[in-house]
């Protein structure tokens, strides 16, 4: 049985496999990334989580707990999920601003980064998404490129990811 509490987020997620069935990955994909930055529009200019100098983490993933449930209640992670996550790491490795997009461990980093990435934006600032954890696997994931970018490697992102699921670095550089 599904808690009341928590019918909105897994709607949220049986909503994405649903599109991913009717418009395909890379318009779905589309979706998750507005509705993000419509809700970084209402929450406003600003970076939240724990910032040490220029380097942002997130100490536990805010979404965690849903995305485990939905899948003890799926019985596996659906299918579509990985498909939208191949088209934007498809994306990211062919763009030459592959900085500009989410290192995905799930489903929630794209939304996520999208949210993320539009407050920094309103508040002045980049905001480069280096690496997170999956919290149903512990697989790490990094975006070599944002890596790159922010002047790191992966053994900086490592240390901070040893306190943490998610990396970022906020560039406040106007290039």
């Amino acid at each position: 049985m599904i808690r009341l509490s928590s019918l909105m987020p897994k709607a949220f997620l049986m909503g994405i496999v649903e599109l991913v069935d009717i418009i395909g990955p890379e318009k779905t994909d589309q979706w998750i990334m507005s509705i993000g930055k419509k809700l970084g529009e209402r929450e406003g200019p600003g970076v939240e989580g724990a910032r040490e100098n220029s380097i942002n983490y997130m100490p536990i993933c805010p979404f965690a707990n849903e995305l485990i449930e939905f899948m003890e209640m799926n019985g596996e992670r659906p299918p579509q999920f990985m498909d939208i996550i191949r088209h934007t790491n498809k994306l990211r490795k062919e763009s030459d601003v592959g900085w500009e997009f989410p290192a995905i461990s799930n489903i929630f980093c794209i939304f996520h980064h999208s949210y993320r990435k539009h407050r920094a934006e309103m508040a002045g600032n980049k905001m480069l998404h280096l690496g997170c954890i999956s919290p149903l696997t512990k697989t790490i994931v990094y975006n070599d490129k944002a890596i790159e970018k922010a002047g790191m490697s992966r053994d900086d992102v490592d240390k901070v990811l040893e306190k943490s699921v998610c990396v970022f670095k906020i560039d406040s550089s106007t290039e």
